[in-house]
């Protein structure tokens, strides 16, 4: 008996996958386990857009293959509802054509209705560029269609008829492949063009190259060769490098722009990124000052209600911004204000606490997820703020299809962090991410364009160093609990890491802040 067979009837027309007992989600085709009870998943959830994203892959696949036989498609980065793709030995032909062929090729395979099969790999069966590493502790699965085979994260459609929608629009050499979102599905949003974030990934998909890890095989092939002790290094000076560059342009536009904010979403290393730029504002001969926006939070009865009647500490009307507003322009105007302290244990704030005056010679820092947004600093002329967008952009690839998510390698950062500093679990960090997310979206994302640069904190050889930190903590995820499919998924990513031993990474490297033992002693 198929998992279908056994979703209520009601469910089954617009279920994608299913849930089972476990609270694995799996494939509507797998064969039921028995006892186990299933509950539906549709598309316009997380899980279900999951499943459509990656059948629509493995159908691009197919049509490149038959579109492009000597091309090999890459599937790079996220970018404006949709990945960043490219072609290994593209043809010579505009964008536009190439996506037309490609379009007319993909809604071929849909309209063929092919199943799509599901297979753990294992005993053999499966690419030899993961079987070699796999660590055989967490078996993993992967997808097929026709020719075209992809770790499986998760599960895919039944089969190719039920892609509904799709767009694939030319950007720059290679090209977007754009998909359904969650507000009307199966409605795909506007565009949204980001060049400072598609430059941004693109630099470091070219840095990756560089460094010969663009994949999991390339990377524990590094690491094999001398324990990771090369690309720690490599990954190490090119941060600096960046860093630097920010630090000039800094320099070059001083005093005209004085106030710096940081901006970025959960576990980018934002804390640890700021003390960098402060210790190197001062290694330069500037005055540092920092102000915790954290804070000028509104007394608890206060705070904004979220449409669950739940506190919403993330909304920017949670901050007094009127006040923050007006200390910015006293600050600039060279008068000496008393800064706030919020006392989070009575969720009230003490105002007139501490005192602050900037020199001529001081910049100022300020960290906090509005930091790209001007509302939260009404009257402050935005021709005097230097914005930074600090974000883990993962560049690595489990393989040529399958991207490493961002949003999971900064959930495997939160995770160890979480557990060491304050001792939770697994279960808790996951079941907190959704709202996190949520978050992040609509007060972070959008304003990304907003940024004068942009930091990348990931780094390539992170997950061999999280691996041994983060694996016992996501195995005490018991099965039936809503975090044991996100735990699973991690696990199975990490079972074909090589791990690289934690002594390796520098004392001043951005990790330290979620593994401990950062010089600055963050973490």
């Amino acid at each position: 008996m198929r998992v279908r067979d056994l979703i209520e009837q009601k469910h089954r027309g617009h279920a994608v996958a299913a849930v089972d007992t476990r609270g694995l989600v799996v494939a509507l085709e797998d064969e039921a386990r028995p006892g186990s009870t299933y509950k539906a998943v549709p598309p316009w959830v997380t899980e279900g857009r999951e499943v459509y994203r990656r059948s629509l892959i493995l159908a691009l696949d197919e049509a490149c293959r038959r579109t492009f036989p000597d091309s090999k498609l890459w599937v790079e980065h996220a970018l404006s509802l949709g990945y960043k793709c490219r072609l290994e030995e593209r043809p010579a032909m505009a964008g536009a054509a190439m996506c037309d062929l490609l379009t007319e090729a993909l809604r071929a395979v849909i309209s063929e209705d092919i199943t799509f099969e599901s297979f753990e790999a294992g005993n053999g069966e499966g690419p030899p560029e993961l079987l070699d590493w796999w660590d055989g502790s967490t078996r993993f699965r992967m997808n097929r269609l026709c020719r075209s085979t992809a770790f499986g994260a998760g599960p895919v459609l039944p089969s190719t008829g039920m892609l509904e929608l799709f767009e694939l629009r030319p950007l720059n050499a290679g090209f977007v492949l754009r998909f359904p979102g969650s507000l009307e599905w199966p409605a795909i949003a506007p565009w949204e063009d980001r060049p400072r974030l598609a430059r941004e990934f693109d630099l470091e998909e070219k840095h990756g190259a560089r460094m010969r890890v663009r994949t999991i095989h390339e990377l524990n092939s590094r690491i094999e060769e001398d324990g990771g002790l090369e690309i720690v290094a490599m990954s190490h000076f090119y941060q600096e490098y960046r860093l630097t560059e920010i630090v000039m342009a800094l320099e070059g536009m001083f005093p005209r722009k004085r106030v710096v904010t940081i901006a970025g979403p959960s576990s980018s290393g934002k804390t640890t990124f700021t003390k960098l730029l402060g210790m190197s504002l001062r290694a330069q001969g500037f005055g540092v000052e920092s102000i915790s926006v954290d804070n000028y939070f509104r007394d608890r009865e206060e705070t904004p209600r979220d449409s669950n009647g739940e506190m919403d500490f993330e909304c920017l009307e949670a901050l007094d911004t009127e006040l923050f507003g007006r200390h910015l322009s006293e600050l600039l105007a060279g008068k000496e204000i008393r800064l706030p302290v919020f006392d989070f244990k009575t969720g009230h704030r003490l105002d007139d606490q501490i005192p602050m005056r900037l020199t001529p010679n001081d910049f100022l820092l300020i960290e906090g997820i509005h930091g790209l947004n001007d509302s939260l600093t009404p009257g402050v002329d935005p021709s005097c703020k230097y914005r930074i967008y600090a974000s883990a952009l993962t560049q690595m690839n489990i393989e040529r299809l399958t991207r490493m998510s961002t949003s999971d390698s900064r959930l495997l950062r939160r995770m160890t962090r979480d557990h060491r500093t304050r001792g939770y679990s697994a279960e808790e960090t996951i079941g907190k991410w959704p709202s996190v997310r949520r978050g992040e979206r609509r007060h972070i994302f959008p304003f990304q364009e907003m940024a004068d640069a942009m930091f990348n904190s990931s780094l390539p050889y992170e997950l061999p160093v999280l691996k041994p930190f983060a694996e016992p903590i996501l195995r005490s995820v018991p099965e039936g609990s809503p975090a044991f499919d996100t735990a699973h998924r991690l696990l199975s990513v990490l079972s074909l890491v090589k791990p690289i031993d934690a002594s390796v990474v520098p004392r001043l490297s951005l990790l330290r802040e979620f593994i401990g033992g950062h010089l600055l002693g963050q973490g």
